[in-house]
């Protein structure tokens, strides 16, 4: 992606993207976006997608609320205490075209005080609210590599698989000769 684009891109999702100044060993976003410029809509809103936000609460014991500094919510002269679930931060490990496809390689960092009401083993609704943000991201991201596969990675046009010289790429039709690109027919 020409770096105009790649910039803006990283600029608005600093958090997904925080580790694109990592060296070689620790990340390979270091590389970049390695992707066409027809991807920048298709990977905004992609990135748009994995910032929608939506939480949830569940109540915790008092010892675990008054550890983790939950105000308590008085009802009915009963003290209960809501921990507040916020979505993890999905955070780019690489980006890159591969078989003519979009690949966005990623990991979740939750909240620490999540993790550890998790390991207590006290809360099962916390390990199936966490699991339904990593499905719901999950499938964010599967639904972008699927729509790749119908983007043109050059111009960001309706586009298709075709292969060059045992190449893939997803391009609209009107540069398959320009670009001396054929039909992809798998075997």
């Amino acid at each position: 992606m020409n770096a105009e684009l790649e910039i803006k891109l990283l600029e608005k999702y600093p958090k997904i993207f925080k580790n694109r100044n990592a060296s070689p060993s620790e990340s390979p976003m270091c590389w970049g976006l390695e992707v066409g410029d027809g991807w920048y809509e298709l990977l905004d809103i992609l990135c748009e997608a994995l910032t929608y936000t939506f939480t949830t609460s569940i109540e915790v014991t008092e010892e675990d609320g008054e550890r983790l500094g939950v105000e308590p919510y008085l009802f009915q002269n009963k003290k209960s205490y809501f921990f507040k679930v916020e979505p993890p931060q999905v955070v780019a490990d690489q980006v890159k075209e591969k078989f003519g496809t979009l690949r966005f390689y990623y990991h979740l960092e939750y909240d620490p005080a999540n993790i550890q009401l998790v390991e207590t083993g006290k809360y099962p609704n916390l390990v199936e609210i966490n699991k339904r943000y990593s499905d719901y991201l999950d499938g964010t991201v599967h639904f972008a590599e699927i729509a790749s596969s119908r983007t043109c990675e050059i111009t960001g046009a309706e586009g298709k698989i075709h292969s060059r010289r045992g190449w893939l790429k997803v391009i609209n039709e009107n540069l398959t000769k320009e670009e001396k690109y054929k039909d992809y027919r798998p075997i």
